[in-house]
């Protein structure tokens, strides 16, 4: 059975997560990221615009 959750990726390291399990996510400007680890999610929070494309 495939899996069909759809699939993100940490704005920090590029790698895929998927909402739902992901380790930890953050609010930005009204869009949700989503993280692979909290140590990403601390890095998006110390200068989220770094890696927002706009």
């Amino acid at each position: 059975m495939e899996d069909t959750s759809p699939k993100l990726v940490d704005p920090v390291c590029g790698m895929e997560v998927q909402p739902d399990s992901a380790a930890a996510s953050a609010e930005f400007e009204g869009n949700t990221y989503y993280f692979c680890s909290q140590q990403c999610a601390d890095t998006f929070n110390s200068d989220p615009t770094r890696y927002v494309v706009a």
